[in-house]
């Protein structure tokens, strides 16, 4: 991985303006959900408000981190991205990696922003803080993920909103399968992250055969 490409991915989502807004949303809706407890939702569904929020969290980062990473990366594909694997003397793959690395912790961020609202919930519902810091592993795990399939759908040829909606349900399938695989916080986390490692890798290795020539 090449730090350069690192800080120019970082330099590129600041200028996009996304993160901010995509951050204030993600809070809103979670305060907003928490808020619902005054609705007695819980008692409609026997779960608590932690684990309505949880599973509430899922699917409002499954379509939102997708958008972010649409809207952010920076567009080297196709014969950019050769041009600039020549300029840079570096092999593509190393800047895929630095793409899906620098992307994933931008949108870490995210979810990290929603804490306050997830710790109120665990308040409320009684649970261990240690549900909390699972679960922000998950989300990051999820962000991690988020950022390589989209990178990956980007790289295929995909417009912005294709990436995002393809990128989006890639996710809510892969998700889906691990929640009925394990409840296991930690397993889920892990399973998320061997998935992400998987495409980042695996779309590395395709970009060096991709990305050798420009189209002629």
């Amino acid at each position: 991985m090449s730090w350069p490409f690192v800080t120019r991915e970082l330099t590129v989502v600041a200028r996009r303006h996304v993160i901010i807004p995509a951050s204030i949303f993600h809070v809103v809706m979670l305060t907003a959900f928490t808020l619902m407890w005054g609705l007695k939702l819980p008692i409609l569904t026997g779960r608590s408000i932690y684990d309505i929020l949880r599973l509430f969290q899922w699917a409002l980062l499954t379509a939102l981190l997708p958008w972010v990473a649409a809207r952010c990366q920076a567009p080297d594909r196709g014969d950019a991205m050769v041009l600039l694997s020549t300029l840079a003397a570096r092999r593509p793959s190393s800047i895929v990696v630095a793409k899906s690395l620098s992307l994933a912790g931008v949108l870490a961020l995210i979810p990290a922003a929603g804490l306050p609202a997830a710790i109120v919930a665990q308040k409320m519902s009684a649970v261990p803080i240690s549900a909390v810091v699972s679960d922000l592993a998950i989300c990051c795990a999820l962000a991690w993920l988020a950022s390589a399939v989209s990178v990956a759908w980007f790289l295929a040829g995909a417009d912005a909103i294709v990436a995002w909606i393809a990128a989006a349900a890639t996710i809510a399938i892969a998700c889906g399968a691990i929640y009925r695989w394990s409840s296991a916080p930690f397993v889920q986390a892990s399973a998320i992250a061997v998935i992400a490692v998987a495409v980042t890798t695996a779309v590395a290795t395709w970009s060096d055969r991709a990305f050798q020539y420009c189209d002629e």
